[in-house]
């Protein structure tokens, strides 16, 4: 399952004769995975062939722009589609498209609640987009947006329109669970649903990703065999909206352990999903 969308197209033939057809078409929730450049990216390549879509984060202090052809772009599965994102000058973005020859989506700083005033974002975040709308390899970019956490949206109150600018086609929201000593995985509903539901009613038809998505296995499920289940019933969810366009699992094993999908019953999950 995915998004549908309807195609419709009008033909003239030279005596001036018409003909309309529609089609519809459906279009595969991107399942992919985040990892760090270097072997946790190699590992991760190779436990989880059928990665789709994936994150960069930009390189040096304050992150720029990778270039193409460096980072994880030097080993990107064919058809994967990148989401970068970079916290240094935003007018680099118009040199680096230059040379841009592949399909991504672009968020200017990741992240930024509590790190960046919020009428800073939007000011630096509309010049992202109008950079990429007067820019003449724009057709690459599928979208832009900015990204925030699914516990700042629902459980510190966050306001989305504080990011929001003029422009932007995505809202993406990190969903994690982190509570270890639960007694089970939370719904779908509470993963994704509430926070969603709140930048649907002050956005409507915008688009949304889940960037970053992580379960922390709970003590009681010693196999992994639960957060299995879990992970299973969430992409079941999110393959069932129609506003949704990709998701990626946060696999870190150097800085967030606690997320890493270490156990086979959650590894085969993942790979299943990123091919249902």
């Amino acid at each position: 399952m995915g998004r549908t969308v309807t195609l419709t197209a009008r033909v003239r033939d030279r005596a001036g004769h018409t003909a309309v057809r529609t089609t519809q078409l459906t279009v595969p929730l991107l399942v992919g995975v985040d990892s760090p450049v270097g072997a946790e990216w190699t590992n991760t390549l190779a436990q989880y062939p059928g990665i789709v879509y994936t994150r960069d984060f930009g390189s040096g202090s304050p992150t720029n722009l990778t270039a193409f052809g460096a980072g994880k772009f030097a080993a990107l599965p064919p058809n994967a589609i990148m989401h970068c994102s970079w916290k240094g000058n935003v007018e680099q973005l118009s040199t680096w498209m230059n040379t841009l020859n592949q399909r991504i989506y672009l968020t200017w700083y990741h992240e930024p609640m509590g790190d960046v005033d919020p009428a800073s974002y939007r000011a630096t975040a509309t010049r992202m987009a109008q950079i990429i709308a007067a820019h003449p390899r724009r057709k690459w970019v599928l979208g832009h947006g900015p990204i925030v956490t699914r516990y700042w949206l629902d459980e510190r109150a966050g306001n989305p329109a504080d990011w929001a600018y003029p422009g932007m086609t995505h809202y993406g929201i990190d969903c994690y669970q982190d509570t270890p000593t639960a007694s089970s995985y939370w719904p779908a509903s509470r993963m994704f649903g509430v926070t969603f539901d709140k930048v649907r009613a002050a956005y409507p038809g915008i688009r949304l990703w889940v960037p970053e998505y992580g379960i922390t296995r709970l003590n009681s499920d010693t196999s992994g065999a639960g957060r299995a289940a879990a992970i299973r019933d969430h992409l079941a969810w999110l393959r069932g909206q129609q506003d949704v366009d990709a998701v990626a699992y946060f696999h870190n094993q150097a800085q967030f352990a606690k997320f890493a999908l270490t156990d086979t019953p959650s590894q085969q999950a993942w790979r299943d999903m990123q091919v249902a």
